[in-house]
């Protein structure tokens, strides 16, 4: 049974009242007027009013000791976390952009959405650039009028012999459309195994160019790169953070974060041999230079920063990077082999001033999937650096306190200064006193009220008297309402460049991962589990308790399979620990929620201080098995049967769910637990209305350990880290109904790629 602990005493101003004045005739017999209106009632009430205010206090004794159990404990509230989200930045329109520098740290640049404040986290500077991404996917359509034979043609008369040729077809990356991120474009998905960028001036800029050059588009072109030359490119990258499978999994430490891991290559056209009769396919690339990637080679969300080439680099061996060209000798010629893609828009492919492409150095390795790229994209947090602070003075006694005046504060932005006799010293802030020596300059931040607390001098050092303290710099903000949709952050609240005034800003994505305080009662109800696991990952229990807890996601479910590896689906290797985990929610797959990459790694992050040093942990989605189902049904008189359908396909579903609180249990359908077509039976008569089922018809399929599917019926095994998903729930209604055939289960195929010189496809004649 519940523990429910009683209240200490439960009466209240009334029942003290009345037992006051019970006792009267024994104490007062000569007192016989009660009413309210006499003085000797007048004062009985106000001592059962001031006794109601001490049981008031009695009652909350266990209150304070629970709190105190969490002081005790060392177990303070999680502090705040501040949303994030990316901010494009161009120039406003009629004004002529010049590039601009903004320095990561300083309060130079910051944005609102209303009265919610970010700044920036990475350094940014605003070039008059437009970006759009593109690739070369592989076509194998009907051949159009001017395609791949005139390119052969053209081929054999300027080269004397034409290769093997391949038509592809230009495709973009389509933008972000409210916030919702399109399809993902891919280099795996490429005929030439690369993601083209095309960088394009602005309409603005290119207006004023023509106007400045006589209207040559060449010499404007080649203006406008003389301005951007040696400049920084700040790109703004959203990866596809969706699995391509449930064989993938993160090892903690998360070997991921090794940008070397899966180098790529950056290349920048410098130009092609205009006229050439001998490699009308040729372009001149030159490699650029990554200053920052927080986005560790394209494989998670972030910016980086490239360096473009100088305006006055020599013609050799990498060309000009002012001069490029890409005009071949027939416009037949456009996009083929190491040309860029060819662009049938006249009005953008004026304006290009360059490409750049992008693939992996080694063609073996995974390949890159992008759903969102821009340039001048900086990414920012929804926080405040606050102003140098003086908290006050050291008196010498045991557990000093100042307050900050801004809260919540950021954990781990605080720098707190003491002023000793060899200057300002800059302390350091610990999770707890004590493990702390004497003479360890060490505080504890408590970042709801921003109180700084220094030691004792036993458990850290104590600030003598006469000492200054101060907060050098801080970050205050965070919460739930940073988490913004797109388009909200839509101003530039400071900018210390007179430039800047002429930016307007936009963050095509909504804003993520803010999250509110814990409460005082959210706290408490940690105990059990934190006395349980103690934050360390032993048992079962403590890694599913502890994933379930990770902060910045929304974890739905998790499960152990010890002595497991993922990728290998071998079981029994001691000391190898595979956790699984499921979200919350997941908009995209309702009925199969899986963990994106950005997931698992913010669980392997969390998991990885507090697993055993022994444990190999593995962080891993579910692997999900497909079947359908057809039951026959005999409804009671009266049934409505297009409710009854309804119902019933919606408590099928509902015990097949693999998140609480559905399942058999309510928590879920249980790992590696078979799916026979008697549950399904057992499900439906469950539901009202439904008196007699005829017949349950279930067709699935079963997956191997080593991922070979085969079609059953009847009866789904599962493995012990697979899931069913319901695809198809066909109800029939009628005593003689019979269930019906489903369709196979049939699986998609890749197209392979195809080989030989790219060819873009014909022009489509309207």
């Amino acid at each position: 049974m519940a523990i429910q602990p009683p209240r200490l005493d439960d009466r209240a101003f009334d029942d003290l009242r009345a037992e006051l004045i019970r006792r009267i005739p024994t104490h007062a017999p000569e007192w016989t007027d009660h009413n309210a209106s006499d003085p000797g009632i007048a004062l009985v009430e106000l001592f059962a009013a001031l006794g109601d205010n001490v049981l008031y206090r009695l009652n909350r004794v266990p209150e304070v000791a629970r709190l105190e159990f969490l002081r005790l404990l060392a177990i303070p509230p999680r502090p705040a976390r501040a949303a994030q989200a990316m901010v494009r930045l161009e120039a406003r329109r009629g004004i002529a952009p010049v590039p601009v520098d903004f320095a990561v740290g300083s309060p130079t640049l910051e944005f609102t959405a209303g009265d919610v404040h970010y700044q920036t986290l990475d350094e940014i500077t605003v070039l008059p650039l437009e970006l759009s991404a593109w690739v070369k996917q592989p076509y194998s359509g009907p051949l159009l009028a001017g395609g791949i034979e005139n390119v052969s043609t053209l081929l054999v008369d300027h080269m004397g012999s034409a290769p093997a040729l391949a038509q592809y077809r230009p495709v973009p990356l389509e933008a972000p459309k409210g916030g919702r991120l399109p399809a993902p474009i891919s280099t795996g998905a490429s005929l030439d195994g690369r993601i083209w960028l095309c960088l394009a001036a602005p309409e603005t800029a290119m207006a004023d160019a023509l106007k400045a050059n006589g209207n040559d588009a060449a010499a404007a072109r080649k203006a406008l790169r003389a301005q951007l030359g040696g400049q920084v490119l700040n790109l703004g990258v959203r990866s596809d953070d969706a699995l391509c499978g449930s064989t993938d999994h993160h090892r903690c430490p998360d070997a991921g974060t090794d940008p070397e891991r899966w180098p790529l290559r950056w290349e920048i056209s410098t130009g092609s041999f205009t006229g050439s009769t001998q490699h009308v396919d040729r372009v001149r690339y030159q490699r650029l230079a990554v200053i920052a990637d927080s986005t560790d080679s394209l494989g998670r969300r972030g910016t980086l920063r490239l360096r473009l080439p100088d305006a006055t680099g020599s013609a050799e061996p990498f060309g000009d990077w002012t001069a490029a060209s890409f005009t071949p000798p027939d416009p037949d010629l456009l996009g083929i082999g190491e040309l860029p893609p060819r662009i049938d828009n006249a009005k953008l492919a004026e304006r290009v001033l360059g490409w750049i492409r992008v693939s992996r150095a080694d063609p073996s390795h995974p390949p890159v999937r992008l759903r969102w790229i821009d340039a001048n994209v900086v990414r920012v947090e929804q926080a405040i650096t606050g102003a140098a602070e003086l908290l006050g003075y050291g008196d010498g006694r045991t557990g000093q306190r100042h307050t900050l005046s801004r809260t919540p504060v950021i954990p781990g932005s605080p720098q707190v200064q003491v002023f000793g006799p060899l200057g300002w010293e800059n302390w350091q802030v610990v999770e707890d006193l004590a493990l702390a020596g004497p003479d360890d300059p060490f505080y504890t931040l408590d970042p709801a009220d921003g109180s700084v607390t220094f030691g004792d001098g036993i458990h850290g050092r104590i600030p003598l008297p006469g000492e200054a303290i101060r907060c050098l710099t801080y970050k205050y903000g965070g919460g739930v309402r940073g988490n913004v949709g797109a388009e909200r952050i839509n101003r530039v609240f400071r900018a210390a460049p007179a430039a800047a005034l002429a930016l307007k800003a936009a963050n095509p994505l909504p804003a993520e991962f803010g999250a509110d305080a814990e409460t005082l009662p959210q706290a408490s109800a940690r105990i059990p589990e934190v006395l349980r696991h103690n934050d360390r990952a032993v048992a079962s229990d403590d890694f599913t308790n502890l994933a379930l807890e990770t902060p910045g996601v929304q974890v739905g479910r998790a499960h152990v399979l010890p002595r497991h590896k993922p990728h290998e689906r071998v079981d029994g290797v001691p000391g190898v620990v595979t956790l699984i985990v499921l979200p919350a929610y997941d908009p995209l797959q309702p009925d199969q929620p899986t963990p994106d990459k950005e997931m698992l790694r913010r669980v392997c992050a969390w998991m990885e201080p507090r697993r055993l040093v022994t444990t190999e942990l593995y962080i891993t989605p579910p692997q999900y098995v497909r079947l359908s189902c057809s039951v026959a049904v005999e409804p009671n008189p009266g049934a409505g049967e297009e409710t009854l359908r309804r119902h019933i396909e919606l408590a099928l579903r509902q015990h097949l769910a693999p998140l609480p609180p559905y399942g058999p249990d309510g928590q879920g359908w249980p790992f590696g637990r078979d799916v026979r077509d008697r549950d399904i039976e057992a499900a439906t008569l469950r539901v009202q209305g439904v008196r007699l089922v005829n017949e349950v018809r279930v067709v699935g399929e079963e997956i191997s350990r080593t991922g070979v599917r085969s079609p059953v019926e009847e009866s789904v095994t599962l493995l012990p880290w697979q899931l069913p998903v319901l695809l198809e729930v066909k109800v029939s209604i009628g005593a003689d109904a019979t269930a019906e055939e489903l369709p196979p289960l049939d699986e998609e195929a890749e197209a392979p790629p195809l080989a030989g010189m790219p060819v873009p496809v014909g022009k489509e004649a309207c």
